[in-house]
């Protein structure tokens, strides 16, 4: 491209210097002929008005002796005014002719005698009856010499009386024509030449921003997808492109780090699903066989079985509606599914819990201490996701610290909603703590009651809080037990 660009560039400028230089030659002719043309008239104007008047003697004629008169313009131009009017015109003039004609074109003199231009006879007799109609001609003479000429026409008491044709030699103007041309010819040749070094380094320099796209596409397509360019600070096509690349390099990498973390989200599910699901499988396949070796015929060891593998079908269904729970919550989160946004009040959430749970656990002791004394408490999402996330709190705690005080808190901070869930249980290993929200996590100190549960019901909890744009905390209390904290954005 910079080759091209290039040549292109250098193929304009030539075609311009050209085009240009070929306009000022050919306009250049005629300039110089009407100067030539007015450079005559001004001379025939001048000696007209100094030597010559119509009604006194020549003086600028030699006379012959002393007290010789000298020829006047008597009605007609006599050969003798005409020779004195010739020497008059002529003088000086260099490569210039003088001819003195009648009014019919007839020749009365001429200077030179013998090769000097002509016009055709109609071209005089027209400027003699209705004067002169053109600023100049181009006439050739006897020698084939081109003249510029100028027509004046000599009147006396109104009356074209004679003629008198000025002319010079068309070679004086085009020398200067042909000097133009080989000036124009040698600058047009020097400014090609210093062109064809500085044009190349300004293409390239104009396009350097586009070798650094061209770096980073390649670099891009090789894997570094955090590779971008450098964004010029004009508004030109150029930087228009380096900033389109970037916004397409952003929006690959985040494609491709969602593909990724998605594929990874699908790689766990799969392996975490088939490691909880090995456990209750085998125990059903365990039961099976027993059946099959004759325990089926035992109508206590026959219930038992049936009753094991009941349990276990159970906490299968729980643990893959669980996966599926957090399924969809990824796929929210990542736009692949579209989310309920709704006004929901987090302090009626908890109360509805607190109320299912005192009929499940009657003993449990909880207390609330909401703000506002229970007044609404309002976030923005979907009410079912936040129900599920204060009801899988609620079992925790149930689960991990039953029989002591479980204490809900809620509280607003400028824009941030906060509800936490103490208890007096026997607090998390501080070991366990920053994997407490992994899901099926289970720590080296769990009790009894623990090992009944598939370890998904915190990770749902951070799912939840993280789809709603918020965040699932966890610390033990000094005075034991642990506090669960949930922060959300606040609506109106």
């Amino acid at each position: 491209m910079r080759l091209r660009l290039s040549l292109l560039s250098l193929g304009v400028l030539l075609a311009l210097l050209l085009v240009g230089g070929a306009f000022q030659y050919v306009v250049l002719g005629p300039y110089l002929q009407r100067d030539a043309a007015a450079q005559l008239g001004t001379r025939y104007s001048t000696v007209m008005a100094n030597e010559l008047l119509v009604r006194r003697p020549v003086r600028s004629c030699a006379t012959t002796g002393a007290g010789a008169v000298r020829p006047v313009l008597a009605g007609v131009v006599t050969p003798q005014y005409a020779d004195c009017l010739v020497r008059a015109l002529g003088a000086g003039a260099g490569q210039a002719s003088v001819v003195v004609l009648a009014p019919d074109g007839g020749l009365v003199t001429a200077e030179p005698p013998s090769d000097y231009p002509t016009l055709p006879v109609t071209e005089y007799v027209t400027t003699a009856q209705k004067g002169p109609q053109r600023n100049h001609w181009l006439a050739a003479s006897a020698g084939g010499q081109e003249s510029l000429v100028i027509l004046r026409v000599l009147r006396q008491n109104g009356r074209a009386v004679g003629m008198v044709q000025l002319g010079v030699s068309t070679a004086l103007y085009e020398g200067t024509r042909r000097t133009l041309l080989t000036v124009l010819g040698l600058a047009t040749g020097l400014l090609m030449l210093v062109a064809a070094v500085i044009t190349p380094l300004l293409v390239g320099r104009a396009l350097r921003p586009l070798h650094r796209v061209t770096e980073a596409s390649t670099a891009l397509a090789a894997g570094d997808l955090a590779r971008r360019v450098e964004e010029p600070p004009r508004a030109d096509e150029l930087g228009t492109l380096a900033r389109a690349f970037n916004r397409m390099a952003a929006a690959m990498q985040s494609a491709l780090n969602l593909r990724s973390q998605s594929e990874s989200r699908m790689r766990r599910f799969v392996a975490d699903a088939s490691h909880e699901l090995r456990t209750p499988l085998t125990t059903i396949q365990g039961q099976l066989d027993l059946l099959r070796r004759g325990a089926a015929d035992d109508p206590g060891a026959r219930r038992h079985s049936l009753e094991s593998m009941g349990r276990e079908t159970q906490r299968m269904s729980a643990m893959v509606e669980d996966l599926l729970t957090l399924t969809r919550l990824d796929s929210a989160a990542t736009g692949e599914r579209e989310t309920v946004s709704q006004a929901v009040d987090v302090n009626a959430l908890v109360a509805e819990t607190v109320e299912e749970q005192s009929v499940r656990a009657p003993e449990q002791r909880v207390d609330l201490e909401l703000s506002g004394g229970g007044a609404p408490l309002v976030v923005a999402g979907d009410r079912d996701q936040l129900r599920r996330l204060v009801l899988n709190l609620a079992n925790n705690a149930l689960k991990y610290a039953p029989g002591g005080t479980h204490t809900w808190r809620s509280g607003r901070a400028g824009e941030t909603v906060t509800l936490s869930l103490s208890d007096a249980g026997p607090g998390i290993p501080e070991a366990d703590l920053p994997r407490i929200f992994d899901r099926f996590y289970r720590g080296v100190a769990e009790v009894s009651a623990r090992a009944t549960g598939s370890g998904l019901g915190l990770a749902i909890v951070r799912s939840i809080a993280e789809g709603h744009g918020g965040a699932a905390t966890v610390a033990n209390n000094p005075a034991g037990g642990a506090t669960f904290t949930i922060t959300l954005p606040a609506a109106d």
